[in-house]
């Protein structure tokens, strides 16, 4: 049996994916090969969706008691497939990534703080610190060849001057697809604590790690006290966003104190029975699962970045985690016709790059492609894209 074949989700138009049923609200049109939300045209492991059937079959659905094994299954997983060793006591719920970092925002910072991201970054990144009343610092990421990397000067002069009280961190990066190296987190976190700085580092993608590539959680490189907080999900690793399951990890005894007693003005309760019992089945038994899709992304991403090397054009940076394609267009076509390129002569829905920036800074050039789908689907949509570029240099 071809694992790959198993996995492959054979049709998603007509089931209320955002990803495939929501394109005309994004993109005034249905007819593009969507590439565009990360999530996966997989199936999720079958550990869990037989544990969701026994839940089902079985028809309860009272209130809920969070079990061990939900714990258990999280902690083994990180310990098994990352080596970092969490403690119960110090994890926390949320319904996402983004949801933890607005509260842990909230409950951890006051209003008018200055919080450093490093740009371009994930999009939420800019509402969790406008919405809360925050104010946003910029550290722009360096850029030669396709290839990113952290101007650390610039980091620390922006901490002083700006007087930064937070650093929230994306690791491994999007949408970049950069795996910080370990020098790399070290001088960031070695700068935010020489200046007091509270970090949130986003975890959400670290076990999407390419050949040759490995994630180092920043809380396990923390010297002394004020470790960062670590978000991450079951969600991005087995394709279950739907599920709105995040934890995080706040080591710190204050932090939680300070989280829990934000939480109770809330009045927000736990998630669903099925979202816990989903993320516990995933992170118990979804190894080899998990092993074949990254096999999958990663031949994908040869199978565009091969199609493209035709097209010197193009700039393709590396992948090294996410399974998220960064490729710049710009040598090739000009902003203000970018969409009208790829959605009419390519017929393709990304992610555009410029969503990536803050708001006003209109002019970049890369599109973001989803790799996480069967091979066919990546074979049409380099062959839509090279076709126009083709067109386009003729």
């Amino acid at each position: 049996m071809d694992e790959r074949n198993e996995i492959a989700l054979p049709q998603r138009r007509g089931t209320d994916s955002e990803k495939w049923d929501g394109l005309s609200a994004l993109f005034s049109r249905d007819d593009l090969l969507p590439l565009w939300v990360a999530d996966m045209d997989f199936k999720v492991p079958a550990c869990v969706r037989e544990a969701l059937h026994r839940a089902v079959d079985h028809g309860a659905f009272g209130y809920y008691i969070i079990p061990d094994r939900y714990y258990d299954s999280i902690l083994g997983w990180e310990r098994r497939r990352h080596g970092t060793e969490w403690k119960r006591e110090w994890v926390r719920n949320a319904p996402s990534v983004v949801t933890g970092l607005f509260h842990l925002v909230q409950a951890l910072t006051q209003p008018g703080d200055a919080i450093l991201i490093q740009t371009p970054v994930y999009m939420p990144f800019y509402r969790i610190i406008q919405d809360t009343g925050r104010r946003a610092v910029y550290n722009p990421l360096k850029e030669a060849e396709g290839i990113y990397t952290i101007d650390l000067a610039d980091f620390e002069r922006k901490i002083v001057e700006e007087k930064v009280t937070t650093f929230l961190l994306c690791s491994p990066h999007n949408p970049v697809g950069r795996v910080w190296k370990r020098e790399e987190l070290q001088g960031m976190l070695d700068c935010c604590r020489r200046h007091g700085v509270q970090v949130f580092s986003d975890e959400i993608h670290h076990d999407l790690m390419m050949p040759g590539h490995t994630h180092i959680s920043a809380a396990s490189l923390w010297v002394g006290e004020g470790r960062p907080v670590t978000l991450f999900s079951a969600s991005k690793t087995f394709n279950l966003a739907g599920m709105k399951n995040a934890v995080m990890i706040l080591p710190e005894q204050d932090q939680r104190d300070r989280f829990d007693r934000f939480q109770k003005t809330l009045g927000v309760g736990e998630g669903s029975t099925l979202d816990y019992i989903a993320v516990a089945a995933a992170f118990s038994g979804g190894d080899a699962w998990l092993d074949t899709v990254l096999d999958q992304v990663w031949e994908n991403y040869q199978y565009m970045k091969n199609a493209l090397e035709l097209f010197p054009a193009v700039t393709v940076s590396p992948l090294e985690g996410t399974y998220l394609m960064w490729l710049d267009l710009g040598k090739a076509v000009s902003r203000d016709a970018l969409h009208d390129f790829v959605e009419g002569a390519c017929r393709l829905a990304p992610d555009y790059g410029h969503w990536f920036y803050p708001e006003g800074e209109k002019g970049d050039t890369h599109i973001r492609l989803n790799l996480a789908a069967p091979r066919a689907t990546i074979e049409k949509a380099a062959a839509q894209l090279t076709a126009a570029l083709t067109a386009l240099v003729q």
